[in-house]
C-alpha cells in the first residue's frame, strides 16, 4: 500500500496539468506518493505531454468525457494510497503540502477528509475552501448576492463556514473537490463520488455522504494552495449550465427527507436551465 494516491481528473488542461504535475512531483520528494491521471478524452495532446515529461505516471485516457464523478471513482477504484488526494488540474501546491496534510490526517482518529485553504490567482482567499450544508436559505442568499454582499453574516452567509476564520483549522461540513485529501483505509465506499453528477455538487455530496459514514470532514488553514479556479471550464456553454443547475437537483433528491423540499428545488433549477441554456 503506498502512503498517499493522488489523483488528477483532466479535460483539455495540458498547461495546467503539467504544472500540476510539477508541484506534486516537487510535493512528493522521499514519500511513498502514486500518480494517477484520468484523461475525459482531451484533445489538446495532454497525453503525449505528460507521458513525455512523467513517464512513470499512471495514465488513464477515456475515449469519452465520463465527467469528473466517474473518472474519480476510476482512480480511486485502483488506488493502492492509505490516502487519496483528488486534485483539480489548476490547482498548484506547495513543496510541504503533501507532507503537512498527512500530519494532520495522521493525527485524527475520526478523520474522513481534509480540505485546505485556497486563494486565486490574485493570491484572495476562496471561501468555497470550508462550507456548510446547503440548505434552501443559504443557496438561496448564494446565488441572489446577499452571500456576496455581507460576507461575514452567519445568517446571509451561511453557505460557506463563516464561523472559522480562514487561517483556523476545524470541523466543516463541505470541503473543495479541487482539493480533497481522503482517508481511503477506512472510508470503502464512502469514498466514491456519486456517478448522478457529470460535474459540480460531487464534492458536496461527497463530503455530505462522509459525515454519514461517520467521519469528520478538516479544514486545515495553515496549508495553502493556489486555485486557478475557472480556467479550464467553457461556464457559459449550455452543458455546463444545466450540469451545474441539476447537481442542486441531484443533492436535494439524495439528502433530503422532505418532499416538499425537493419539489421546490427541482422546479427553482429546471426553470433556469430554461432560461440560461434556451433548454
Amino acid at each position: 500500500m503506498a502512503e498517499l494516491s493522488v489523483v488528477i481528473v483532466t479535460y483539455n488542461a495540458k498547461a495546467y496539468l503539467v504544472k500540476c504535475l510539477e508541484c506534486v512531483r516537487s510535493a512528493s520528494v522521499g514519500m511513498d506518493v502514486e500518480i494517477m491521471v484520468v484523461d475525459n478524452a482531451s484533445t489538446d495532446g495532454s497525453k503525449d505531454a505528460v507521458l513525455e515529461a512523467f513517464p512513470a505516471i499512471d495514465y488513464i485516457y477515456n475515449t469519452e468525457n465520463l465527467g469528473f464523478a466517474k473518472a474519480n471513482n476510476i482512480a480511486i477504484r485502483k488506488a493502492s494510497g492509505k490516502y487519496v488526494l483528488l486534485l483539480n488540474p489548476d490547482v498548484y501546491i506547495e513543496k510541504d503540502t503533501l507532507k503537512k496534510a498527512l500530519e494532520f490526517a495522521e493525527n485524527k482518529s475520526d478523520f474522513g477528509a481534509l480540505g485546505v485553504r485556497m486563494v486565486d490567482g490574485e493570491g484572495r482567499f476562496m471561501p468555497e475552501s470550508k462550507r456548510n450544508k446547503p440548505t434552501l436559505w443559504n443557496s438561496f442568499c448564494k446565488f441572489t448576492g446577499l452571500t456576496r454582499l455581507l460576507p461575514n453574516s452567519k445568517v446571509f452567509a451561511s453557505y460557506y463556514n463563516v464561523s472559522l476564520a480562514e487561517n483556523e483549522c476545524g470541523y466543516t461540513d463541505v470541503l473543495s473537490g479541487a482539493f480533497t485529501l481522503l482517508n481511503n483505509a477506512k472510508l470503502s465506499d464512502a469514498a466514491l463520488i456519486c456517478e448522478d453528477y457529470f460535474m459540480y455538487g460531487d464534492d458536496i455530496d461527497l463530503s455530505v455522504s462522509i459525515l454519514e459514514a461517520g467521519y469528520r470532514n478538516y479544514y486545515c488553514g495553515d496549508i495553502t494552495v493556489t486555485h486557478l479556479k475557472g480556467k479550464c471550464t467553457d461556464k457559459a456553454s449550455p452543458e455546463i449550465i444545466e450540469a451545474f443547475y441539476n447537481s442542486m437537483d441531484i443533492y436535494y433528491r439524495r439528502h433530503s427527507k422532505n418532499p416538499l423540499t425537493r419539489a421546490i428545488v427541482r422546479f427553482i433549477t429546471k426553470a433556469i436551465i430554461r432560461v440560461k441554456a434556451g433548454k
